[in-house]
């Protein structure tokens, strides 16, 4: 399992310390310095944790003299909005989409006088259900959850039955549990597999292969709207072309394990639909080290549309489709404002946005 990030190990701790009392209210803060020392970390690292505990309201920066905790248990009552706490639970938060993604509902539950608690799961399910019960037994005002695994059977049922018994509102992002009735703000990664293929069939490709993520629903619907797409053509993924993984493959090197049949698709095929831009820049690599290019010997679709860059790392710009991210986030954080009021809301699905680059070689 990753380890939580730096930043956040000093958020938590200061976070805790502050709620609880070890730090009070007027209290200086020890020097970025001495911060850095005490959990071996830059000073740009504390900054970070310090900035987003400022931007809640917990902290106050105060020029030429230091950092102030300015929550106490005492000025509940003046400062209400502390206490309003939502819970917002990813599956990573410092890495690829998520960091704009988290930008995005903290932007509007901080305008709103909300505390956002932010809790990782690492997509592993025992994890969610940890996580999702001390959520509820702190009894938060609402939650944002990116659900773990939704590719596979939903084992957190009871836990999610008891934040449905308890009225606490909920909103998944990213994908949902087929079985759950919670609203979702989501990419429609369906229309986008579909999409995927219609650009590569434009483009004269007729051997297609694909890469796509097993245990996240994600892959299934991409995967899902190829095949549709394909069969609309009365046209298949080449036989022996699909490759499948799961979180567990992309922590334990995938490349190890998937290297020769990326290159097998290679000889086989003339383009490629790839699960997500974090998984192409892998796919690249894999190629690139046995002498192939893109797109002279295979083309790549992608999508999430990441700020990799591919174009001064290999010399081609991916085409890829557009994930909303700080969008995504506003809206979910808007929807759950919704529903705390009562109000009524309703799925929402982004429709897909092909950013088209060089990564697709026409061959008609």
């Amino acid at each position: 399992m990753k380890s939580i990030p730096k930043y956040v190990e000093l958020m938590k701790w200061l976070e805790s310390a502050i709620i609880n009392g070890d730090l009070a209210a007027g209290e200086r803060l020890p020097s970025e310095n001495e911060l850095g020392d005490r959990f071996s970390i830059s000073r740009q690292t504390v900054r970070q944790a310090t900035s987003i505990l400022e931007s809640r309201g917990l902290l106050e920066r105060r020029r030429g003299s230091g950092t102030y905790v300015k929550y106490s248990a005492e000025n509940q009552i003046a400062l209400p909005h502390l206490v309003k706490t939502i819970g917002v639970v990813t599956t990573y938060l410092n890495e690829y989409i998520f960091p704009a993604i988290i930008k995005g509902i903290d932007d509007i539950l901080v305008a709103n006088n909300y505390f956002v608690q932010l809790s990782l799961t690492y997509n592993k399910m025992e994890r969610e259900a940890d996580v999702l019960s001390k959520l509820l037994a702190q009894k938060a005002e609402g939650l944002i959850i990116e659900p773990a695994k939704t590719g596979l059977p939903n084992t957190n049922k009871k836990i999610y039955r008891q934040i449905t018994q308890a009225s606490i509102p909920c909103v998944f992002i990213n994908a949902s549990y087929p079985d759950m009735d919670i609203p979702c703000v989501a990419m429609d990664d369906y229309a986008c597999g579909q999409a995927a293929i219609e650009h590569l069939i434009k483009c004269g490709h007729k051997k297609i292969g694909g890469l796509f993520k097993l245990d996240d629903m994600q892959g299934r619907l991409r995967y899902a709207g190829c095949v549709d797409a394909l069969h609309k053509h009365q046209m298949n993924f080449v036989e022996n072309s699909l490759i499948w993984y799961t979180t567990e493959d992309r922590n334990e090197e995938f490349m190890r394990y998937f290297g020769d049949r990326i290159l097998k698709i290679n000889n086989c095929c003339t383009a490629m639909v790839c699960y997500n831009d974090q998984i192409s820049r892998e796919i690249v690599r894999v190629l690139y080290s046995n002498g192939k290019k893109v797109p002279e010997d295979i083309s790549l679709v992608s999508f999430d549309d990441s700020n990799f860059e591919f174009q001064m790392e290999f010399g081609f710009g991916l085409t890829t489709f557009r994930h909303p991210k700080e969008e995504l986030g506003r809206v979910a954080a808007s929807m759950l404002l919704k529903l705390i009021k009562g109000e009524p809301v309703k799925s929402i699905k982004f429709p897909p946005e092909l950013i088209g680059r060089t990564s697709v070689k026409r061959i008609i």
